[in-house]
């Protein structure tokens, strides 16, 4: 598996270091966070249900996703969305191929692309936790 992701990035409300990822929960698309990786890229993601899936990461949209399917979304400095295929420490690489380095920050003038970021065990998505939809999913 290489080298793996700091388990700080995991879980919810974390002072808003944890990602936001988008799995297929075995019904639906939906907005969880990732509790474990079990690969360079597999991670067992779960959502606001309990409901705990090991998810490939892969170059899709929320609502394109199938079952054992996971993404994460990110925002370059000119606003372009891109969806990680890989990621490491400090950077990942998109489904265009680039690598990009990456982090929870939300400035547009740092050269770095912004991650989603988990909100809480109850709300994944919410602008009152900190939480950040890059992408525009929608919590069910």
């Amino acid at each position: 598996m290489g080298r793996p992701l700091n388990k700080k990035f995991f879980g919810v409300n974390n002072m808003g270091t944890t990602f936001k990822v988008q799995f297929f929960n075995g019904t639906t698309s939906k907005p969880g966070y990732i509790v474990k990786q079990v690969g360079s890229k597999r991670f067992k993601c779960e959502d606001i249900s309990g409901n705990k899936v090991i998810c490939k990461l892969v170059n899709k949209a929320a609502g394109a996703l199938l079952a054992g399917e996971m993404s994460i979304t990110a925002k370059l400095d000119n606003g372009t969305v891109v969806h990680v295929v890989k990621i490491a420490s400090r950077l990942f690489t998109a489904g265009d191929g680039k690598r990009y380095p990456w982090s929870f920050s939300s400035s547009t003038t740092d050269n770095v692309a912004q991650v989603e970021v988990a909100g809480t065990s109850t709300t994944v998505i919410s602008t009152a936790t900190g939480a950040t939809d890059i992408e525009g999913d929608i919590e069910v």
